[in-house]
């Protein structure tokens, strides 16, 4: 069945002109543009971890990560405070010490250092 009135046939009192209205001026506001996010390197300056040892970057990511450790720090950040290193090869490392539970991920691309839990010791007398 076919509605007898158009929903449209009506206009309300909102204010609008129920025709075209002419433009006859125009504000342009300009903003300034905003602060560039700092360069990073276009190459990774290669380290040399030697002996198996854990290497200085993952020692500067992890005090990074421990000098605010409620932070959720973006890989972006944390390769712009190393400043040797670029965004994919941040992320690598980033995934990979996070595979070796060196570091935790929270959510992506947000990472934490991992808080130790102490489990306490248990009683050995009661056995």
């Amino acid at each position: 069945m076919k509605s007898p009135i158009s929903r449209y046939a009506e206009r309300e009192l909102d204010g609008r002109t129920d025709g075209s209205k002419v433009v006859t001026s125009t504000t342009i506001t300009l903003l300034p543009p905003p602060s560039p996010e700092p360069a990073l390197p276009a190459t990774t300056v290669r380290e040399n971890t030697g002996n198996g040892k854990t290497s200085s970057r993952l020692a500067r990511v992890l005090a990074i990560l421990q000098a605010e450790p409620e932070r959720l720090w973006r890989s972006r950040e944390i390769a712009e405070l190393l400043g040797d290193i670029t965004l994919v090869a941040t992320y690598r490392q980033l995934a990979r010490w996070t595979e070796k539970g060196m570091i935790k991920r929270v959510r992506t691309g947000r990472y934490t250092a991992i808080t130790q839990t102490t489990n306490p010791l248990r009683d050995l007398r009661k056995r």
